[in-house]
């Protein structure tokens, strides 16, 4: 389970800083409290479903791309 948080957390702040998009962008765009981005990248949250869509969604990605281990 921790791996695959460490891997969540790496995938979305990598795709975020490509794009150009702060944590707080990414929340107020994606309708998520700033501080839910902020415990994915830090391994300390558990999101949700429909959380991790709304992310994947404003990250313009899908959820399976999010939870994929690095290689």
């Amino acid at each position: 389970m921790e791996e695959l948080k460490s891997d969540l957390a790496q995938n979305i702040k990598q795709v975020r800083k490509a794009q150009g998009v702060a944590q707080e962008r990414l929340a107020l765009d994606a309708e998520v409290d700033r501080t839910v981005v902020s415990k994915i990248e830090r391994c300390v949250g558990n999101p949700s479903l429909d959380t991790l869509l709304k992310l994947a969604n404003r990250l313009n990605t899908t959820v399976s791309a999010l939870l994929a281990p690095k290689v």
